[in-house]
């Protein structure tokens, strides 16, 4: 019964990195429990099949916005700017199926394209990009913390910004239909301990508090390795600190990271957040193209 402790243990996931690592298995727990109960059930154990019944409860009460299929809301059926892709790739620093990656970021066609952990071996990958994306801004680094951004229109404004010291983001302003969105791609730091669990949190922070800052008409869109899923607490106190939704609300779980094809193993933990007044028209995850990490993308269009 270590999945019912474990999902007991995750509420207090706000207190102590280790119990948000658990919060982010709630799926596993829910699949296990759901599992035991009837195993337990079918052995005449009513005891523990209750508890794991009520664990399994608890898991799926979590998880169920991402479960339950949102209403259309009747804004979503106004007009507004064309649909246009964004699309965010952690492709892995070390990863060298370029070919690869270069094959599907063509054939998906996103407008704009995020990509993580660009270390210097993928330089030459992005200039053969150059093509289909001539608008490109580069922070190349060593190890897993550099960033690309391509796109396929001009940047009105465009920035390196850091809400982790030496962990660059980038920052766009560019025009859709006629309208200012501010696309934000960020990588903060993976959990592994308090101290960088402390770091991540306080990136997730300023960077919500910077959105929550803006004033006028700007659309923003924030994707990225955020290196926590929609079950950990920080992740809510960012999308309500930024105002941000969540894109894969209502849409299924769709794991992301790591990229084996049993369900049971993966977690969501690369996003896209969007502001009020963008409909998410479709999303969808990639296939397993070397990294440990699968993209993700979303249609979306602005209608107001």
């Amino acid at each position: 019964m270590l999945a019912a402790a474990s999902s007991i243990l995750a509420l207090g996931a706000r207190g102590h990195w280790l119990m948000d690592l658990l919060a982010n298995f709630r799926v596993q727990y829910a699949l296990y429990l759901v599992v035991a109960a009837l195993l337990f059930f079918l052995c005449r154990n009513s005891r523990w099949a209750g508890v794991a019944a009520m664990a399994a409860a608890l898991n799926l009460w979590v998880i169920s916005p991402y479960l339950l299929q949102l209403p259309q809301s009747s804004e979503s059926k106004k007009g507004g700017s064309e649909s246009f892709r964004l699309m965010n790739f952690n492709v892995l620093s070390s990863n060298r199926r370029y070919d690869d990656v270069i094959t599907y970021l063509r054939k998906q066609d996103a407008d704009f394209v995020f990509l993580l952990e660009a270390s210097p071996g993928w330089e030459p990958a992005l200039k053969k990009m150059e093509d289909l994306y001539p608008h490109q801004k580069h922070e190349i680094q060593a190890g897993n913390f550099g960033i690309a951004l391509l796109s396929k229109t001009p940047f009105q404004k465009v920035a390196v910004s850091e809400y982790s010291p030496s962990i660059a983001s980038i920052d766009a302003l560019v025009l859709v239909g006629g309208k200012r969105v501010r696309l934000i791609g960020t990588h903060p730091y993976p959990p592994i301990n308090a101290k960088v669990c402390r770091l991540r949190n306080a990136h997730m922070q300023r960077l919500a508090e910077s959105i929550a800052k803006e004033t006028g008409a700007t659309k923003t869109i924030v994707a990225g390795d955020f290196n926590m899923t929609p079950w950990s607490p920080h992740f809510v106190d960012f999308l309500s600190a930024s105002q941000l939704e969540d894109s894969a609300k209502g849409r299924g779980v769709m794991p992301t990271w790591y990229a084996l094809p049993l369900f049971s193993f993966g977690v969501p933990i690369d996003h896209i957040c969007v502001s009020e007044g963008i409909h998410i028209e479709d999303r969808g995850v990639g296939p397993d193209l070397g990294s440990d990490h699968r993209a993700v993308w979303v249609d979306v269009r602005i209608i107001e």
